[in-house]
């Protein structure tokens, strides 16, 4: 039998009912494929070294899902204020800092990547698509409650065809 594959997977901790959901889905589907979707959890945190667990466990990994959930809300606020290029941003939500960092370190340890970004989560660093050096795949939180979208799944489908071939039976990287 098949042993799970461990990945990655970067999200900030969900807060309500539709990332909850959402999250579910995206954790089927990745194992329907055979793989194990693992992260940092609250089990295995260090306040002293926190990159330092991450790391650990990405080494158990062979690829890497980055998961843009919002985070936070702000009303009204302004980037490079008080410049000549100021600009007045409404409603802008943002994602944990968190996932921009574990991308980096999925960067760096080789791991191929898939970005989901929810739609209205502003797109900066890993998530923003004109800079990222992977696609971002935008979705509506809301409407991908009780099924995986066709175009997600096939999106997954590629990801996991792109490296699960080349493990060859070696579970860890």
């Amino acid at each position: 039998m098949e042993k799970d594959i461990n990945i990655f997977i970067s999200h900030p901790t969900p807060y309500n009912r539709f990332q909850k959901g959402f999250l579910a889905l995206i954790d089927l589907e990745l194992r329907k494929h055979g793989l194990n979707p693992t992260n940092l959890g609250k089990n295995n945190w260090s306040f002293i070294s926190p990159l330092q667990p991450i790391k650990e466990i990405m080494d158990t990994c062979v690829a890497a899902i980055v998961i843009g959930l919002e985070r936070h809300h702000s009303f009204i606020g302004y980037d490079k204020e008080f410049s000549k290029s100021s600009k007045e941003l409404i409603h802008k939500y943002s994602s944990s800092p968190w996932i921009q960092i574990e991308a980096g370190m999925a960067y760096q340890a080789g791991l191929p990547i898939l970005i989901l970004k929810e739609d209205k989560v502003y797109g900066e660093g890993i998530l923003d698509p004109q800079i990222s050096n992977s696609f971002v795949f935008e979705f509506n939180l809301k409407k991908l409650q009780r099924k995986i979208s066709p175009e997600l799944e096939e999106i997954i489908c590629s990801w996991v065809n792109h490296f699960k071939p080349s493990i060859n039976g070696n579970i860890h990287k």
